[in-house]
């Protein structure tokens, strides 16, 4: 029997009309499969590209990994604002192919594209103008800024496409294809590998230029992904196209809405990243040895991290596209999924953690303070193991959220438990208490347990049911169905009941 939410029912009679309609919960559990896994290979993927730049420098000097690895930290701001915009994109995209109005979903791709290169324009002036003052806030010796500047100003010439990659990528995800991104992800992996080898070390006739070459490598491949993305949605992949000249005019009622989800994401960012300053800064008073222990297992930990991405993701995309559709119980139904999946994969993670964790630390840990390393880590991974089925909830509730529309609540989440959890009770737990590096991760699970709570708390309000960003006329066109049941969804969303007689169908509000 499906029930009707009170704030479903509610709106029902509003300018927002809500359909439950019958959820078929083996497709739900197939959609966010398809979704997910694709979103978990491409995030592994784009940090493989940075770790494969890293290992090829690292033959040039110490300098210029150094150079390589304060410029990618600067990147990460930018390319957050790169993010937030693609997830504004995705939203409408979601919202637009669940309502079944197909040329919204162009307009939004051609709007979010215009807004998309004229941030990259910007940033790319700002990188090119400020690249060595920025390199010097960060405390960097002499030889490393210099190296980084010119890293960073050649990285600049690419942010144009790198926008551009992010955004279509974006469109497509909002329409449940993540496997396209993941795609042209691996294959500019490999585009850069090929083309970074001999322009950083020479190859024959090719004189090998050091850092420079790995920047213009960078450069080549993006530039290449960037025309492969905008070449298939030229041709209308998955029935979203962006040829023609109608739509792509700054329209400011829709870069209003692009703006009301963008910018609380790339606040969330922001808040994020200066935290990590912030809890970086604690670690480092712990010792160079205990820092050197929490790399390692952070680099551990942040492999358990990628499901978290995915089926985030498919939350966002699955509840866009069916509040978009006026169907409540299928996005509740979806973001339950997604969130079960992820618990699961990180519960597993949090079980290795814990027995591995020993090994793991030997694995990395060299040095005179190899045993130091070794036991400081161990304590964090065992720590850290109890918070992964936690971190699994916040982060898939989140991304459920931000698909409804509601991406200040998120930020707010995060600044809450980032600024008034984690930091102050790292500094309690490792150096007032003495806790070591023990009491760091203590308190990056106390930050995990408040998000969790928070987002929990959001989600159970409903208010994401009755999402502004759903259209306020009725759907008048089904998508067309690129090989996704929710284009079915978004057909049979323009009756306001429900089919008659469903079979076996149960969605429990506030699961």
């Amino acid at each position: 029997m499906i029930r009707r939410s009170p704030a479903a029912a509610g709106a029902a009679g509003g300018t927002l009309p809500i359909t439950e309609l019958p959820v078929d919960q083996k497709q739900i559990r197939r959609d966010v499969l398809r979704i997910a896994w694709p979103a978990i290979l491409e995030n592994l993927l784009q940090s493989v590209l940075g770790m494969i730049t890293i290992l090829m420098v690292s033959r040039l000097g110490s300098a210029d990994v150094a150079a390589v690895g304060a410029s990618q930290q600067l990147q990460m701001l930018f390319i957050s604002a790169f993010f937030a915009l693609s997830m504004g994109t995705t939203v409408i995209v979601a919202h637009a192919y669940g309502a079944g109005e197909h040329g919204r979903i162009n307009v939004a791709a051609k709007q979010s594209t215009t807004a998309g290169l004229i941030l990259a324009v910007i940033v790319a002036f700002i990188v090119f103008a400020f690249a060595h003052p920025m390199l010097a806030m960060l405390g960097a010796e002499t030889n490393v800024i210099e190296a980084g500047a010119r890293f960073q100003r050649i990285s600049s010439a690419g942010y144009v496409f790198m926008a551009l990659m992010f955004i279509l990528g974006g469109a497509l995800r909002g329409v449940g294809d993540t496997r396209t991104p993941m795609l042209v992800t691996a294959g500019i992996n490999v585009i850069n590998v090929v083309v970074a080898l001999p322009l950083i070390f020479g190859a024959g006739p090719i004189p090998g230029i050091g850092l420079d070459g790995a920047a213009m490598a960078q450069n080549i491949s993006r530039v290449i992904g960037a025309a492969v993305m905008a070449w298939l949605l030229l041709r209308g992949r998955q029935g979203i196209s962006i040829a023609g000249r109608d739509g792509w005019v700054p329209d400011v009622y829709y870069l209003k809405r692009l703006a009301d989800i963008s910018l609380p994401s790339m606040g969330e960012s922001l808040l994020r990243s200066g935290g990590q300053i912030l809890f970086i800064f604690i670690v480092f008073m712990l010792g160079t040895a205990v820092a050197a222990s929490h790399q390692i297992a952070q680099n551990a930990v942040f492999l358990s991290m990628f499901p978290g991405f995915g089926f985030s993701m498919a939350a966002t995309a699955m509840v866009g596209q069916s509040l978009g559709a006026r169907n409540p119980a299928r996005a509740r139904a979806a973001a339950m999924t997604a969130t079960r999946a992820c618990v699961v994969w990180m519960s597993a993670m949090g079980v290795f953690f814990f027995v591995f964790a020993e090994p793991i630390m030997r694995l990395s840990a060299t040095g005179d303070e190899r045993q130091t390393i070794i036991d400081a880590g161990v304590s964090a991974l065992r720590v850290i193991a109890f918070a992964q089925p936690i971190q699994a909830v916040g982060f898939v509730l989140a991304g459920a959220l931000r698909g409804a529309g509601d991406t200040r609540f998120p930020m707010y989440s995060t600044g809450i438990s980032m600024w008034i959890f984690r930091i102050p009770l790292a500094y309690l737990f490792a150096i007032t208490l003495g806790l070591g590096l023990g009491g760091v991760y203590l308190a990056m699970a106390s930050d995990n347990l408040i998000l969790m709570m928070m987002n929990i708390w959001r989600w159970r309000q409903g208010r994401w049911m009755t999402s502004r960003f759903a259209s306020n006329d009725p759907p008048k066109a089904s998508a067309p169905k690129p090989g996704h049941d929710l284009a079915d969804a978004a057909a049979t969303s323009r009756s306001v009941e429900p089919p008659a007689a469903p079979k076996e169908m149960s969605v429990v509000d506030g699961e």
